[in-house]
């Protein structure tokens, strides 16, 4: 794994235990996180929504499948999952106890081996259905 790699496998880390105060380290304060469909957000943002969204899913686990590296660009290929067990703001439900799963991909903007830019893209509709928090499309 590249070292792009390894301070993304970090990042990931930091979603599956909550511990957003590892944020500081590896990203700028001014990074450009892209995370449709919420708003983009800088370091502090970023770290309020994992934190938010830690409560919501405890359990979160992720799995990195594939790296892509292209100059100054990478992309990684990821499989997560949870269970909706506890209160947040992010979410306008109660806990429904539903398992969920959705994959996606991170592409990353580097510059002198520094993330400047992330676009976050996963199936949000799809985690939400399968948590229960959305009614399945018919």
């Amino acid at each position: 794994m590249s070292a792009q790699g390894d301070l993304f496998a970090r990042f990931g880390e930091v979603w599956v235990t909550g511990k957003v105060d590892a944020v500081d380290e590896l990203l700028p304060a001014d990074i450009a996180y892209h995370l449709p469909p919420f708003s983009d957000m800088d370091r502090e943002a970023v770290k309020q929504f994992i934190a938010r969204f830690h409560q919501a899913f405890p359990d979160f686990g992720l799995t990195i499948h594939e790296e892509i590296l292209d100059g100054d660009r990478t992309a990684h290929r990821w499989t997560c999952r949870g269970t909706f067990t506890g209160e947040s703001p992010l979410l306008p439900s109660a806990p429904t106890g539903r398992g969920t799963e959705a994959t996606g991909t991170h592409i990353t903007h580097w510059r002198d081996g520094h993330p400047v830019e992330m676009w976050h893209n996963g199936d949000w509709l799809g985690w939400l259905q399968k948590a229960g928090v959305v009614p399945p499309l018919s």
